[in-house]
């Protein structure tokens, strides 16, 4: 094994990150033997580890499981097969191009070039503009794919830091609650680390520590330093540092988890901040991009039709393909953005019930009767959702696609078959509002409003159990620090709630009475309701109460980390509605200038050059026949079209981080733009 390999291959204490050894010649047995073991291209890179010592960090923090040689090697295969994609994508466009002879057209670059060459250039412009124009697009693609992918490691590394620093305060509470219950710190963070559907990539951080102890045999000092030279956290690497001094001080560990709790909130707070800013200088990026920039050159492609220019070609691609994309790479940039802020959208499983269960099947020998049951029980699933789908709908409200979308095709063939609209160009220039109404609208509203009636509901009421549970909690908490016990508690909250959450609290009575299991009731309870800001709360109430018999005090902490979560959400929606404001505002403003422009400036320039006089009239400075007004008509009312529903998606997401609740402003600003092309 050579000096090279101990650099990757190896585990040393540093991940070999740290300690990079130092390059040395090498002869060429040694050299032809890396070749044989690695290849050319994965040698040429292993031999240079300080060149690419960053790589390697970010795919350690980026835990993705791979040396920098490899990763690199196997990017620039990825990158010659996109330069050959690339390349060949230009030659087509290039025989394309030299079909309608547009090379024919070029000239020298610099004027009065002669010579040789230049003339042999000359006379093969097709050949030198298609080979230019092939070596151009397939750079471009190889390039761009090494770029990418040499860099996505760091794109992983920053969305996972800020993953880390949003979630560990709630982490840090979890862990003084199972703390304030005696359990060990090994054990702690062994069940935090299980519980990675709950707390994301603090919970892998923890993983790595618990692997270090378990597999490798360090010890907790070790882990705990190894795990803060990786971590792409500040904030949980500044905290590992603290929890080392106060494991080697013998300092209370437990008091020591709830002044970080508070500590690290603080900084959580901070990030979103910094991202709510991101979000509201993304929000005046919308406007400038979409609002202004494409009436800027909407208006200047309608003066220069006026002219006698020909620009339906680049007015169409710019309404009906570069808007729409645009639209959506900023869309998907937002939530990008916005993933490590998220809730989580998991629950624990209720893994501890400790009931009977059916035994495991012989594959050679099946029990008849379990086979029988559990087609029994498949049936009866499905006969339970088509005799009452609406539950199922309402838990997923995507499920409601299933039959609006095959509604929404059924509608727009009656509109056909009925001849209430025709499917042809000719048709869309004589009436668009109407083939539009028909064609596109009329099926998106089938689609998208009871897609939002049940979203609605559903977050609604999500957002009605998170503002109650808090309370709900502390009542809990109250109770019990007065003796009343938790079953008698649950009882006195459900007759004081209302709702979904006062019939809840009875089933997780009943389920506790019945099964006297309480931490199961509690995950089965997180189960039921499927509400994300729940999922923590009841992981760290079912793990408190099973390592405490201090009931009232885990019921308080969970109590006060709910309400944290809550008050940063509350944070997020107050920041940002005053930019959710700005893009429904830069919206109107779009539909007034495009309605303007149609019915003030298309319809006279339509009348006159519908005029026969018109074309030979010298009072007029300019001839209005070429004008292709029910184009510029059509385009318009498109436009507003796809501007409302990306306008209104982008709303969603800004203030709600959710995609799917943009749908009510989109559907209003459809709905708008449909009023405003009607009455004009």
């Amino acid at each position: 094994m050579t000096e090279f390999d101990d650099v990757v291959e190896g585990p040393p204490t540093e991940y070999g990150i740290e300690h990079v050894a130092t390059e040395r010649p090498i002869d060429d047995d040694e050299r032809r033997r890396l070749h044989e073991e690695y290849g050319r291209i994965r040698t040429y890179f292993k031999l240079r580890p300080r060149n690419y010592r960053r790589v390697q960090r970010s795919l350690n923090q980026a835990r993705m499981g791979a040396t920098y040689d490899e990763y690199l090697a196997d990017t620039l295969r990825y990158a010659l097969v996109a330069a050959l994609v690339g390349g060949l994508v230009g030659l087509l466009v290039a025989s394309q191009l030299a079909a309608l002879g547009a090379f024919e057209a070029l000239t020298a670059p610099v004027s009065g070039l002669g010579g040789g060459v230049v003339t042999v250039l000359a006379a093969n412009k097709t050949l030198v503009g298609g080979g230019v124009l092939t070596l151009l697009l397939g750079g471009l693609a190889g390039a761009g794919a090494w770029v990418g992918r040499y860099y996505y490691p760091t794109t992983v590394v920053s969305a996972r830091r800020q993953n880390i620093d949003i979630v560990l305060p709630h982490a840090i509470v979890y862990m003084y609650a199972l703390s304030h219950g005696g359990m060990g710190l090994v054990e702690i963070m062994r069940s935090l680390a299980d519980a990675d559907d709950v707390y994301g990539e603090v919970a892998h951080e923890f993983e790595m520590i618990v692997t270090d102890v378990d597999l490798f045999g360090s010890d907790i000092y070790t882990a705990l330093q190894n795990a803060r030279n990786l971590t792409p956290s500040e904030n949980f690497e500044q905290f590992l540092d603290d929890l080392i001094g106060v494991l080697d001080s013998g300092a209370d560990v437990t008091a020591f988890f709830e002044t970080e709790a508070e500590t690290y909130l603080r900084e959580a707070e901070e990030e979103q901040e910094e991202f709510l800013e991101t979000l509201s200088l993304l929000a005046e990026v919308f406007i400038v991009g979409f609002v202004a920039a494409p009436l800027f050159l909407i208006v200047t492609l309608v003066v220069i039709s006026l002219i006698g220019g020909g620009v339906v070609p680049q007015i169409t691609t710019l309404v009906y393909l570069v808007i729409p994309l645009a639209m959506v790479a900023f869309l998907v940039l937002v939530d990008v953005l916005s993933q490590p802020f998220e809730q989580v959208r998991s629950v624990p499983d209720v893994v501890e019930y400790d009931r009977p269960t059916p035994p495991e099947q012989d594959d050679d020998d099946p029990d008849e009767r379990l086979t029988a049951y559990a087609g029994r029980q498949r049936r009866l699933r499905v006969r339970d959702l088509l005799s009452d789908p609406l539950p199922s709908i309402e838990a997923n409200p995507l499920l409601s696609l299933v039959v609006t979308m095959p509604l929404a095709l059924v509608t727009a063939a009656v509109f056909v078959a009925t001849g209430a609209v025709v499917p042809s160009l000719a048709a869309m220039l004589a009436d668009p509002v109407r083939t539009t109404v028909g064609l596109a609208v009329v099926p998106f509203l089938v689609v998208a409003v009871p897609l939002t009636l049940f979203h609605e509901m559903k977050r609604r009421r999500e957002t009605e159990i998170a503002r109650r549970f808090p309370d709900t909690l502390n009542v809990l908490s109250s109770a019990n620090k007065m003796g009343i016990p938790l079953t008698d508690a649950l009882g006195l909250v459900a007759r004081w709630s209302e709702g979904v959450v006062a019939s809840e609290i009875e089933t997780v009575r009943n389920d506790i009475t019945w099964n006297h299991d309480v931490t199961a009731a509690l995950l089965a309870f997180a189960n039921r309701l499927h509400v994300p800001q729940l999922a923590r709360t009841m992981k760290l109430l079912a793990d408190g109460i099973r390592s405490s018999g201090d009931l009232s005090r885990v019921l308080a902490i969970a109590a006060e980390d709910t309400r944290n979560r809550a008050k940063m959400e509350r944070a997020r929606r107050r920041e940002l509605s005053s930019y959710v404001a700005v893009v429904v505002i830069g919206f109107l403003v779009y539909l007034l200038v495009v309605v303007m422009l149609d019915a003030s400036f298309l319809a006279p320039v339509g009348a006159v050059s519908g005029d026969p006089a018109a074309p030979g009239d010298p009072e007029l400075p300019v001839s209005f026949v070429s004008v292709p007004v029910p184009v510029y008509t059509a385009v318009f009312f498109h436009s507003a079209l796809i501007m409302g529903v990306g306008a209104g998606l982008l709303a969603g997401k800004l203030a709600d981080n959710d995609t799917l609740s943009g749908l009510k402003y989109a559907i209003l600003m459809v709905v708008v733009t449909l009023a405003a092309f009607l009455v004009i």
